[in-house]
């Protein structure tokens, strides 16, 4: 089962190689390299378990609902019998005096490879790469994929290394400026790397950057994640969280003032919990180890998040937004005495509230030019759709300083 996976995306891949390469030499040459930064849990990882001598594959089952990720990650060398101890191993230990987090002894996890198999590395974007193949853009040279060890927030991770050495070498290959493109948490992780970088390497070597639905302030509703059951192999297990409770890339960022504002995101009881009280939220629903990690790596508290959030200052380079708005979305619950949670619901696609994909607006120069907002459109299938497609393909294909505005 596990090989014929693997053969029908490799099949599936082989096609999109195909389509991309039937483009004209004039327009293959021409396009500038684009380089994409996946969101929570949907890229591949490798797990390397020391002690136990077993290394293997891993996709998050609820984020790739097509891969039977047991399966997959049996097929890449994971043995049966040892299914039930991968949560454990892709569990972080939080350090219980100053909330750090690290993998567990004998553990290692990175990404498979970085920018070259993109059906390997990111998987559930290949309707996405199919898009832009028939614009001409060729996989694996001229399209790229960034995945990262999504467990980590921004910074404690080989993300913005990770880019710098990919585009750094595209650059010099292809003679071009890159476009870095993202979706929901790439999104943050590329801002940061966009702002920790030298600033001076950034404006040479990066051309913009293209959002979709970004997730740049963190997540309000995966705070709860900290107090629910863990993923499992089940991706339809409505009990289960998408993430394991200990994974601090998006639990323990904190919720954003400047966002949320006084707006009630948690009610347990007739105790109400705005974006001020994450630590507290957290400390009440017995998340203690959560709650110390939160101190760490809260963004409030980060100097460059704050340099766009609380200064608005703008990036060095051209950035440009497109998110959905008209759905439901979950931003927080009412908890019950017995632990059931019922949603508390904003405006958004579906995953991400339009008060949070407005945020870059403290930093845009000119929000009216840089954000798009699509109705209706859900947070998975906003990057295939041909819209905010054709508005990435319109930003990539500028060949002056000038760039395309995406509003209003």
């Amino acid at each position: 089962m596990a090989y014929l996976i693997r053969a029908v995306v490799s099949c599936a891949f082989a096609a999109l190689l195909t389509l991309g390469c039937s483009a004209s030499p004039s327009q293959t040459k021409s396009q500038r390299p684009i380089v994409f930064a996946p969101g929570l849990g949907m890229s591949t990882l490798h797990v390397n378990v020391k002690p136990e001598g077993i290394s293997f594959d891993f996709l998050v089952p609820v984020m790739n609902p097509d891969i039977l990720s047991l399966e997959f990650s049996i097929g890449s060398g994971l043995p049966r019998g040892s299914s039930v101890k991968v949560a454990q191993w892709l569990s972080l230990e939080i350090d219980s005096k100053n909330g750090a987090a690290r993998n567990w002894h004998g553990v290692q996890v990175a990404p498979v490879s970085f920018g070259e198999n993109f059906a390997e590395e990111c998987p559930r974007y290949l309707g996405m790469v199919e898009e832009l193949a028939s614009h001409g853009w060729q996989v694996d040279d001229t399209l790229m994929c960034a995945p990262y060890d999504y467990r980590y927030p921004p910074g404690e991770n080989t993300f913005a290394t990770d880019l710098q050495s990919r585009v750094t070498k595209l650059f010099k290959r292809k003679q071009q400026k890159i476009v870095l493109a993202c979706h929901s948490q790439g999104c943050l992780m590329t801002l940061h790397a966009l702002r920790t970088l030298d600033q001076k390497w950034v404006i040479k070597h990066v051309h913009s950057l293209f959002s979709f639905a970004g997730q740049f302030s963190g997540c309000s509703d995966c705070t709860s994640w900290a107090f629910s059951p863990g993923w499992n192999w089940e991706p339809d297990e409505s009990f289960a969280s998408p993430v394991d409770p200990t994974w601090v890339g998006q639990m323990a960022l904190d919720l954003q003032h400047s966002v949320y504002g006084d707006a009630v995101l948690y009610r347990v009881g007739t105790t109400t919990y705005s974006a001020a009280d994450t630590i507290r939220l957290l400390t009440d629903q017995g998340a203690i180890a959560m709650a110390r990690a939160t101190g760490r790596y809260s963004l409030s508290s980060q100097p460059w998040f704050q340099s766009g959030d609380t200064f608005g200052e703008p990036l060095p380079v051209p950035t440009r937004f497109v998110f959905g708005t008209g759905l439901p979305t979950v931003i927080g619950y009412n908890i019950s005495p017995s632990g059931e949670m019922f949603p508390i619901t904003a405006d958004g696609d579906g995953g991400d509230s339009s008060l949070m994909n407005r945020s870059p607006m403290r930093w845009s120069p000119n929000s009216s030019c840089d954000i798009k907002e699509l109705h209706g459109i859900d947070h998975m299938e906003i990057f295939t759709n041909l819209e905010a497609i054709n508005l990435l393909f319109r930003i990539a294909s500028q060949k002056t300083n000038e760039i395309a505005c995406v509003g209003p």
